[in-house]
């Protein structure tokens, strides 16, 4: 019942907010378009239906949405046996809206509709990814633009996970990125800035909850993370403890782990730079490095980008290479699950052609993974195709 309730307020939300207060609403006028039509312009300003910040009730309503499709080929070795196969993927589909009102909140409510998978693109309400409502406190004690959050939130745990999926430059993150990715999980969210020195804390109930917003009966999880310039660059760092058990429903699925990243310009190339360590609740330690440099080829249309990955483990049952698309294809083409192991390598290189910027855009790659140590060895490639936009 309780989940019922709240798809029903949040399925509400999103299909009415941008009727509210329709009496003293005032439309964002759309500009007359050119003969061809600027679909770009259009494609980036479609979803704000409604803006007024002199109203004192409803100051802005927007409406967004994205649809990611991918397709790969992947060809692989396990223990001497050869595995090939392709397929495709509605990876993510979802929509949303969100309401700023009273001149201090932001209610926000996203919704997930792929509901397939692996070479299956079903399309079906599948759960919220994200629902959650901040207040701007303002000022105070020396911090500046304090805001407030609870709700159901994805925790941006490290550089590559900060970056929405809209943005990202691969078509998938790195292993060692999702090892660590939690879950969406629920819980206070606490963002401020001082001497221009971003901080964020967090505490989050690490109970899992697939639909909307979870329980506190679980564990807790802490999270404190901060982002500052140093050196021509922007370093961002992030400290994420868990105190529930391996027993216990745990949406990390880890005890604690810290995380650097490091983004700067060298020669002309954009320079990502990440360390991430931590350990399981198991006290297994699990490591690593990431190295992606990309640069514009051709100015706001192609850009090339390369990606290495290294990850070690203490055990030898922690690491595999990604789901996506090689444990799908081995799975579902010889019956046979790639094994464990404890140190992998990754490389990945790719192009990205923007239509509009990031709101669509065309992805293509190709990834070589490797996993060592295990039961038995194996490595794979894969070729990506993909399509990605948002409004």
């Amino acid at each position: 019942m309780k989940h019922k309730l709240i798809q029903a307020i949040g399925g509400g939300f999103v299909a009415a907010s941008a009727g509210a207060f329709a009496g003293d609403v005032t439309v964002v006028p759309v500009s007359e378009p050119e003969p061809c039509g600027d679909w770009c312009d259009t494609l980036k300003n479609i979803g704000t239906v409604y803006e007024d910040k002199e109203n004192p009730f409803i100051q802005e309503v927007k409406f967004f949405g994205r649809a990611h499709y991918q397709w790969g080929q992947t060809d692989g070795e396990i223990g001497g046996a050869d595995f090939d196969g392709n397929g495709d993927e509605l990876r993510r589909l979802r929509f949303g809206t969100s309401v700023n009102f009273l001149n201090a909140f932001k209610l926000t409510a996203r919704a997930n509709y792929e509901n397939g998978g692996f070479r299956d693109t079903s399309i079906r309400y599948s759960g919220f990814d994200e629902l959650n409502l901040a207040y701007s406190v303002g000022d105070v004690a020396g911090f500046e633009d304090v805001k407030v959050g609870y709700g159901r939130y994805k925790v941006a745990f490290g550089g590559e996970e900060s970056y929405s999926s809209k943005k990202i430059k691969t078509v998938e993150r790195s292993n060692l990125n999702n090892f660590y990715a939690p879950d969406r999980a629920t819980g206070v969210k606490i963002e401020a800035e001082k001497n221009d020195i971003d901080f964020t804390l967090g505490v989050f109930s690490t109970e899992e909850d697939r639909d909307a917003l979870a329980g506190w009966d679980g564990g807790i999880a802490y999270l404190a993370g901060m982002a500052l310039d140093v050196a021509d660059g922007d370093l961002s760092l992030d400290v994420l403890y868990n105190d529930s058990t391996a027993a216990e429903d745990d949406v990390l699925g880890y005890e604690w782990a810290a995380t650097a990243t490091y983004e700067t310009e060298v020669g002309g190339f954009d320079l990502f730079t990440n360390a991430t360590y931590g350990e399981t609740h198991d006290g297994d330690n699990v490591y690593g490095v990431v190295i992606m440099p990309s640069k514009e080829l051709i100015e706001d249309k192609l850009e090339a980008v390369v990606r290495y990955q290294w990850a070690r483990s203490s055990g030898d049952d922690l690491l595999r290479p990604q789901s996506r698309n090689v444990r799908n294809v081995s799975r579902n083409d010889i019956d046979l699950n790639v094994p464990f192991g404890d140190e992998n390598h990754t490389i990945y290189g790719g192009l990205n052609y923007f239509l509009c910027d990031h709101n669509a855009k065309l992805m293509t790659g190709v990834e070589y993974e490797t996993v060592d140590g295990g039961a038995t060895d194996s490595d794979a490639t894969t070729f990506w195709l993909a399509a990605r936009m948002y409004f």
